[in-house]
């Protein structure tokens, strides 16, 4: 069986995972709301089900596909490989969450090791496709990003089992995290972008020269964002955050420029990548204080908020723009998967205004709990921002699953159908 030829199983696995995950931020509205007494460890499992439950699901399904379509066509995911790789990931993955959830080193060690065993095997599959020279700049990316998450896995290993360097447990912490999201996330959504977004809008790529910027921009800054932490070297932190900000501006230039040069108007889509972006560099100003002066700010909020604005400011605006494309698009013939991104825009879901409005305003309200505020006050912002977040994720969830059933929203098929 072709894992293209209808719902690439990583895809409908990520459907699930991104369905259980808004369970789980209920249940955190229900934590905060005082109906439920306080579960252990629901807030990283919630961020789990988004970063390895959703979207690394996501990105397992696609990568191949991305990398085939942009050099010479070929179908690249089918094979034994593919299915080893899905067993593996799914199989090690509620092994991790189970392990996490109850403590047990042990369980979730080995359900590390699995995804880390499908990820290698990813790698193998990644880099045994051929690229022709015009796909490189594009193909680079989907190639580099996987050993970031190498690096994550083995980070988080260390955490399971009390090897850590300089930085002690949270310098592991802290590179586990930046390897994941800043390093392995960040770059398959850039070469994502940098891939999809012209065929999105029609056009063509403005600022093709931003590409090679921004490629190593990202790619050297959260290798110092990885490697500061854990040596603890407060300058290879700042320096790799610095060359960061720099391929991001690099990416965003892209991005505005070429949808300026589009005659599409006002996207919905494109609101929401700005808004992703918008959260993943508000913490960049405040970063250098909390690492060089951590007792003169309420550092400790801080992070709490930077991470919920990595995740659910981020990663899960970028899901809600182009994970119900990427399905449509992906039930196609791979060889015409990127042709297809257009035709899926067009006839697949897209997100409300509605739906970008009140995600950016709950996670201002999460946000705003980083301020030093009474207690009952931050309880409150933070119910708030966890109830527009749930509210705009169960749209988005709507949405995917729409796209996953067989590609055309509600609205758009009533205006298909002839009454009268």
């Amino acid at each position: 069986m072709n894992m293209q030829t209808r719902n690439d199983p990583f895809i409908l696995m990520a459907g699930v995972y991104l369905t259980v995950g808004l369970l789980a931020a209920i249940g955190t509205l229900t934590v905060e709301a005082g109906l439920l007494e306080p579960l252990p460890r629901l807030r990283w499992v919630t961020v789990h089900f988004v970063t390895i439950g959703g979207l690394t699901q996501a990105v397992f399904g696609v990568l191949p596909t991305f990398v085939a379509a942009r050099s010479t066509g070929r179908r690249s995911s089918a094979g034994r490989s593919r299915w080893l790789q899905w067993v593996s990931v799914n199989a090690g993955y509620p092994l991790l969450l189970v392990g996490m959830t109850t403590g047990s080193t042990t369980t979730a060690g080995a359900g590390a090791v699995l995804v880390l065993g499908a990820l290698l095997s990813l790698l193998v599959t990644v880099f045994r496709l051929p690229s022709s020279t015009a796909a490189a700049g594009s193909a680079r990316y989907f190639r580099t990003a996987p050993w970031f998450l190498v690096v994550g896995i083995l980070a988080a290993l260390g955490m399971l089992f009390g090897v850590h360097g300089p930085g002690g447990y949270f310098g592991s912490l802290e590179a586990h995290v930046h390897a994941n999201v800043w390093g392995f996330l960040a770059l398959v959504v850039a070469g994502v972008l940098l891939t999809v977004l012209p065929e999105l809008l029609g056009t063509d790529r403005r600022f093709p020269r931003a590409r090679t910027i921004t490629y190593w921009g990202l790619t050297i800054g959260a290798a110092g964002l990885v490697v500061g932490p854990w040596t603890a070297r407060h300058e290879l932190t700042i320096g790799g955050l610095a060359l960061y900000v720099v391929g991001t501006g690099a990416l965003l230039a892209s991005v505005v420029g070429t949808y300026r040069h589009s005659d599409r108007q006002q996207d919905s889509r494109i609101a929401l990548v700005l808004g992703a972006y918008f959260w993943l560099l508000v913490p960049v100003p405040i970063a250098p204080f909390v690492l060089l002066f951590p007792t003169a700010v309420p550092a400790a909020a801080i992070e709490r908020a930077a991470i919920n604005g990595l995740v659910f400011g981020w990663l899960l605006q970028l899901a809600m723009a182009f994970l119900p494309v990427v399905a449509v698009a992906a039930r196609r013939d791979p060889a015409a998967f990127v042709d297809a991104i257009a035709t899926a825009a067009e006839t697949g879901p897209q997100p409300s205004w509605i739906q970008v409005g009140i995600a950016n305003a709950g996670m201002l309200l999460l946000w705003l709990t980083a301020v030093p505020l009474a207690d009952g006050v931050a309880s409150l912002l933070t119910l708030g921002g966890y109830l527009l977040l749930a509210a705009a994720w169960a749209a988005f969830v709507v949405d995917l699953w729409t796209a996953l059933a067989g590609g055309r929203s509600v609205r758009r098929r009533l205006e298909e159908t002839p009454f009268g």
